[in-house]
């Protein structure tokens, strides 16, 4: 029987055994169907589709299997594919129908199989599924659609700052060849402050269709604020906590129409909207 390249695909991120360090961070031999380049246009393609009724495909793999799958597609510190989708050379408006349909993955995937517990300030261990549903929009390049105007020297600062945890992904001596390659090309790592004035200035001047992405993601964070599941809630209020640092008009409204309707909801999931408002979140 032909297997499509989009079962291939599928395969690939999903059908793998469970690690204590996830697969994608083991050497691989077998040739990715996403092609050795990670084509853009080969990247938009399987987002697209896996968006269109993920509950039906991914149906065959475990929840943690998902979790360490989704982490790969999603998270740009694991690999280049999201990316990918955002540079593909498509029409602005198919590109925010595919970003609007990510609240189908939420719906059919997260909202039926993540715990319904919540994530902000809890000790316990995150499965890998409920690690990505809450950690989405921490992770996903695809909040981002403005960049800042000198990559290197915010490469710089991260090195600088980075945190603990992603330090561990990391090892000291490669941290400290990128700062000396850096340092000795000149590059001198910015304030906090000076990125987030640039930050503000982007903002405040992006073009039509870069609102519109920023748009569509924040309508998929709203529509995770109307799924039952509080871990879903949890994720959407996450996002739009960030958003609402450089894009209030944006997201406060939409935290602001949750309170009203959501008095019976938990109370620490109120407590995380309200901090949430005002871009105070973890």
């Amino acid at each position: 029987m032909h297997t499509t390249l989009y079962q291939q695909q599928l395969d690939y991120v999903f059908q793998r055994p469970i690690t204590e360090e996830p697969w994608y961070h083991h050497p691989r031999e077998e040739a990715s169907p996403f092609g050795e380049e990670e084509d853009p246009m080969t990247a938009f393609l399987f987002y697209e589709q896996l968006c269109r009724q993920p509950g039906l495909d991914l149906a065959p793999y475990s929840d943690d299997q998902l979790g360490q799958g989704l982490s790969y597609l999603f998270d740009g510190a694991v690999c280049d594919l999201v990316q990918g989708f955002k540079s593909a050379p498509v029409p602005a408006e198919r590109k925010v129908a595919a970003l609007r349909a990510l609240s189908t993955l939420f719906k059919e995937v997260f909202a039926p199989r993540c715990a319904p517990v919540l994530s902000a300030h809890s000790q316990a261990v995150l499965s890998p599924l409920s690690y990505i549903c809450y950690m989405f929009w921490e992770v996903t390049p695809l909040c981002t659609f403005l960049k800042y105007e000198d990559e290197n020297a915010l490469l710089l600062f991260g090195l600088n700052n980075m945190p603990e945890d992603l330090a561990a992904y990391m090892p000291p001596e490669v941290q400290d060849l990128l700062k000396m390659h850096l340092t000795q090309s000149g590059t001198e790592a910015p304030s906090a402050e000076d990125i987030l004035a640039q930050k503000k200035d982007l903002y405040d001047n992006m073009d039509a269709e870069t609102r519109s992405y920023y748009q569509a993601i924040a309508s998929v964070m709203e529509s995770c604020l109307y799924l039952d599941n509080p871990a879903c809630i949890e994720s959407g209020l996450h996002g739009l906590g960030h958003l609402a640092t450089f894009q209030a008009d944006m997201a406060v409204p939409i935290m602001d129409q949750y309170l009203e309707s959501a008095q019976n909801q938990d109370p620490q999931l109120l407590r995380y909207a309200k901090a949430a408002q005002t871009g105070m979140i973890l």
